[in-house]
This record gives C-alpha cells, sequence and structure tokens, in this order.
C-alpha cells in the first residue's frame, strides 16, 4: 500500500507538549538568570555605596585636618613677612609664628627654609639646627614653580625610623621673587592609624595616594608600599581620570578582583580609594545562586521528565490509534487495502482528476474458477492462493499514488491516477504476466494459483460521471474477459455522453 494512502500518525499533540515543555524550562530559566542578576547587581551596588561612605567620612576627616594645619603654615608665611617680627626675642616670635597646631599629636615640626633650603626657624626650638633641605621636593616645587596653595610631598622615611609626608607653602618677597619656603611636617602613623579604623573584609584595601601614582598608606597596612608609584597601571589610569567614581579591575598590586571606589581629597592632591575584593562582595550572592540553581534545575528536571513521560504516552496512543487505522483500512489477508479504504482514496482522485482534467483508470482483477478451486483444495490453499495473487499485484512496478485493493472475496482493484486506456491495459498484462510466472514457479503442481482475468477501464472525469460509472465499466469489462476464455484482459472504452461506453475485444 503506497505510504500516502496510509493514515497519517498524529503527533501534533506531544510536539505541543514538548514545545510547551522547552518553553515552561526556558521561562523558568530566564526568571531565574534575571532575579539572580539583579540580585548580583544589587550586593553590588550596596558595597559600592558602602565603600562611598567610608571614603566620603575618611577623606572629610583628612581634608579637615590638612586645612588646619595648612592655616597654621599660611600663618607662619604671613608671620615672617613683618619686619617688626625680626625685632622680637625668640621666645616672642616663637609664640607669634608657630600656635598649639603645631604641638598635635601626630604633627612634626614647622620650620622655615630660606632660599638657599637652610633652615632658620623651626617650631620646636629656639635654635635650629642649620640643615639644608635644597634635594628635597617640598622645597625645590615651591622654590622653582609657583604652585597655588599648599604643596604635599612624597614620603619619606626620616632618621629617627618614622614615615613623614611635608606641606609646603612659597615665601615671595614684594617683587614676588623666591624668598624661602614655610615646611610642616605630618606622621604617617596619623593616615595609618585613620585607615585603620575601618573593619576590612578578606582581600579588601583602602589606599591613599598622590595625584601622580605614589603611595601614601595603605591598609592592610606594609611598609614596603609607602612611596610605591602606581602611575602606568591599568587601576591608576581610571582613578585619575575622574575626580571620584567606582569600577571593577584587577588589582596591580596583588592581582586581586576588586571593586574600586575612589574619591579625591578636597583640593589637596590626594586620592583615597577603597577597593572591595569581588570574591567577598559575592560570596553571599553565590552561595544562595547556588542553592536557588539547584532547586531550579530540580524543578526543571521534574518538568522535563513529565514532559518525557506524557510524550511517550501520548506517542504509544497515537501509534495504537495509528495502527487501529491501518486495521480498518487493510484486508487482514492480503495486506492490501480494503474495499472502505479504496472508496475513500477513489472519491479523492476522482475529485482531483475533475479539477486538473486527468483521466482516471481501473483496473478490476479477478481470480479464475476460483470457487472450484477453494472447493477442490480447501479454504487455507484458496486464501494462500489470494495472498499470493495479491504480491503479484502489488509487486507489478508502478507509479507513485497508484493504490491496490482486495475488492471483495477473490477480486481486486487497481486505482491508476492520470493513466490512459493503452497504459492500463500494459500494467495489466504484466500483472498477468506476473501471475503466470508465479504458476510456471509452482511447477505444475494440483493447486497452483489460479489465472487471472482483468477488465480496464479509462475515464475523463466530467459533471455528469461518478467513479461508480468506472467501476461498473471496468467490472464489464471483465465480465467480457472471463465470457471470452478468461486468463485474459479486457478494455471497455468510454462513450462520448455522459454514461461510458463498453467494448469488449
Amino acid at each position: 500500500m503506497p505510504s500516502s494512502y496510509l493514515p497519517a500518525r498524529k503527533h501534533s499533540y506531544a510536539k505541543c507538549l514538548v514545545a510547551l515543555g522547552l518553553v515552561v524550562t526556558i521561562g523558568f530559566s530566564a526568571i531565574f538568570t534575571i532575579v539572580q542578576w539583579e540580585s548580583r547587581d544589587r550586593d553590588r551596588e550596596q558595597a559600592r555605596q558602602a565603600a562611598s561612605n567610608v571614603i566620603a567620612t575618611i577623606s572629610s576627616d583628612i581634608d579637615r585636618n590638612l586645612e588646619l594645619y595648612d592655616l597654621s603654615l599660611q600663618a607662619v608665611v604671613d608671620g615672617v613677612k613683618l619686619p617688626a617680627l625680626w625685632q622680637l626675642s625668640p621666645e616672642v616670635r616663637q609664640l607669634v609664628l608657630f600656635d598649639r597646631a603645631a604641638t598635635a599629636k601626630d604633627m612634626g615640626s614647622i620650620f622655615v627654609l630660606d632660599r638657599d633650603a637652610t633652615v632658620i626657624l623651626d617650631s620646636r626650638t629656639l635654635t635650629p639646627r642649620a640643615d639644608n633641605h635644597k634635594e628635597r621636593d617640598y622645597f625645590k616645587v615651591p622654590a622653582f614653580s609657583r604652585v597655588p596653595g599648599a604643596y604635599v610631598s612624597h614620603p619619606w622615611l626620616s632618621p629617627d625610623g618614622e614615615y613623614l609626608i611635608a606641606i609646603s607653602r612659597r615665601l615671595s618677597n614684594a617683587d614676588g621673587s623666591f624668598s624661602g619656603v614655610v615646611v610642616g611636617t605630618l606622621r604617617l602613623s596619623y593616615f595609618q592609624k585613620l585607615l585603620s579604623k575601618v573593619a576590612l573584609s578578606d582581600r579588601d584595601s583602602l589606599t591613599l595616594i598622590r595625584e601622580d601614582g605614589a603611595v601614601v598608606m595603605r591598609a592592610p597596612y606594609a611598609a614596603s608600599m609607602i612611596g610605591r608609584n602606581l602611575a602606568g597601571t591599568p587601576t591608576y589610569a581610571k582613578i585619575s581620570a575622574y575626580p571620584s567614581g567606582s569600577f571593577e579591575s584587577v588589582a596591580s598590586i596583588d592581582g586581586v578582583p576588586r571593586l574600586y571606589v575612589f574619591q579625591r581629597v578636597g583640593e589637596h592632591p590626594l586620592i583615597l580609594t577603597y577597593g572591595s575584593s569581588l570574591n567577598a562582595i559575592y560570596a553571599s550572592w553565590r552561595h544562595k545562586a547556588w542553592r536557588i540553581g539547584l532547586l531550579m534545575l530540580v524543578l526543571c528536571a521534574i518538568n522535563l521528565a513529565l514532559v518525557v513521560f506524557l510524550t511517550r504516552a501520548l506517542k504509544m496512543r497515537s501509534e495504537a490509534q495509528y495502527q487501529l487505522a491501518i486495521m480498518a483500512t487493510t484486508d487482514s489477508l492480503t495486506g492490501l487495502c480494503n474495499r472502505r479504504r479504496l472508496d475513500q482514496v477513489f472519491d479523492l482522485e476522482w475529485r482531483r482528476a475533475l479539477r486538473v482534467q486527468n483521466s482516471v483508470a481501473l483496473l478490476m482483477i479477478d481470480a479464475d474458477s476460483f470457487k472450484a478451486y477453494n472447493d477442490q483444495f480447501g479454504h487455507q490453499a484458496g486464501d494462500a492462493a489470494l495472498v499470493a495473487l495479491a504480491r503479484c499485484i502489488e509487486s507489478t512496478p508502478r507509479r507513485a499514488g497508484e493504490i491496490t485493493a482486495r475488492y471483495g472475496g477473490e477480486e481486486f482493484a487497481v486505482l491508476l491516477p492520470d493513466t490512459s486506456l493503452a497504459e492500463a491495459i500494459n500494467l495489466a498484462e504484466k500483472i498477468r504476466a506476473n501471475v503466470l510466472a508465479l504458476r510456471a514457479d509452482q511447477q505444475g503442481r494440483p493447486d497452483s494459483s489460479p489465472t487471472v482475468s482483468i477488465g480496464a477501464a479509462s475515464m475523463m472525469p466530467r459533471p455528469g460521471l461518478q467513479p461508480r460509472d468506472l467501476i461498473k465499466a471496468a467490472d464489464t469489462a471483465l465480465y467480457e474477459a472471463k465470457s471470452n476464455g478468461r486468463n485474459r484482459t479486457e478494455p471497455a472504452l468510454p462513450r462520448m455522453d455522459a454514461r461510458p461506453k463498453l467494448v469488449a475485444a
């Protein structure tokens, strides 16, 4: 039986179920991804906000203290310009120039350098040592360039083992020429204590750097980091580009991925950065994501298992329905289409031929003297003969779309769409030759398969004609073949009017 005439296997419900299962699984996955991504962004934003609050507070403290210290320096700058100051006794001059800020904790000496970088005044003593500081940047920068405001120096290690920085201001004559520098020193222990107050998470960092990239202080504290220059590193390039902001980067110092939040310290050439370890930021998020992810995987697995189970059930049901449909349209003995299926296909092909104006041919095939054969050899031999004849008919090469059916009893029908009478007769003769070849192979056994008689008819469907007219024409031709001696093919020629004309050869 041609596959085009078999009942279709309907798996549309199974396909829809699979599609629905995939959509649900993808939907769950998308929702999980969106929720987790938003949760990740929320944790990042909370860490960024916390870091911003920390550096804002510390920056404000540093800015305030540096400003107060700078005010003391400005008072010294204004005082040394007074001619009467040098007429005072050293004790009074000290009281006039240096206020109590110079003696504050973590504050070093305030001293005045002349144009040759020699100390001429010192807040800690009435008789300063004539040290020379011409190689120090806090002298050279104000001396050779007009730095607006105070200059914050690079850190250095003092002879007594303390790290210091200096804040210096230029002294100018009335004509603007350079006359010296006022310098105030500040112990880095001040910054160390200030930064150590922040409870840092594992692998976090808090760093104070100059705007040229030199490290002033870092927490966790490491003496080796003091004065180290970070200029040229990717991290510093991002920090120096804006007065404040945040970004993610791998630290050039220790290779730890961090979220950096940075801010300039007031108007001073200092930048404070807080580096939060990304592993610490996302640790809680990862833990929750793993738990929820595992739950989602379980739910998706259950969903897919249900889809597979239901799909298999639907396929089994569809297969069972398909097999029932095959049984309902197939002759159980020969395996050919039955009369019911032939009628369905005949109606479809007739209407199609009517639309496209093609001819339809039909062969009616009947086993010769089958009743006598059946009576002589029994029903089992008769059934075997019918099966053998069905194989001969079915195995004859034909075009796609043609259908063979058991019409009833020992009678068979071959429907031939788009086939002329001559083509139908040619096929009929091939079928009859196959049957004779089968008999020859049976080597003259008494129960050899019977011969067949064939009636062939072809019609061009048109209004007024019905499939039964073609059947009647082929059946009449078959009757003629029987009457003319059996084991032969007889054609039936259609008449020109609405009724077919039967012609016996």
